[in-house]
């Protein structure tokens, strides 16, 4: 798989993460994986930055808010949401992933699966907390 492609199936478990209990979610998150036939050394990395994002989820969320003036954390888009999430993980607490990568990637990901301003609202978030 691509970088890509793996960026692509943690954006979509993210995005289940939040309509899903702990359990539930496992469950999903399994049948997501089995569906796709991914390589497991894919596999692995996959669920490896799920568990970590998810670890982060709370200082991930505090840092959204905070650059998120007039929009709280449930007034922002759902597919939106996750991709800030995973861009945030991997700008600021992923050493592997340069943050300009994770930006451009975000913004990628918010044309394809965000609303019709997704691209643009994810940008402006993100560029506020990378440059802090």
């Amino acid at each position: 798989m691509t970088r890509h492609e793996i960026r692509e199936c943690i954006f979509y478990l993210m995005f289940q993460n939040d309509f899903y209990a702990a359990e539930e979610f496992e469950e999903q998150r399994d049948n997501f994986l089995g569906e796709k036939s991914i390589p497991e050394k894919d596999r692995d990395e996959i669920l490896q930055k799920l568990e970590r994002m998810i670890a982060k989820l709370p200082e991930i969320d505090k840092k959204i808010s905070a650059h998120s003036k007039g929009w709280k954390l449930d007034r922002i888009a759902k597919a939106e949401l996750a991709i800030l999430r995973l861009a945030v993980y991997e700008a600021v607490y992923d050493d592997e992933v340069p943050v300009g990568v994770a930006v451009n990637e975000a913004v990628e990901l918010a044309k394809t699966y965000g609303e019709d301003n997704g691209a643009s609202f994810v940008n402006g978030i993100l560029g506020k907390i990378v440059n802090e």
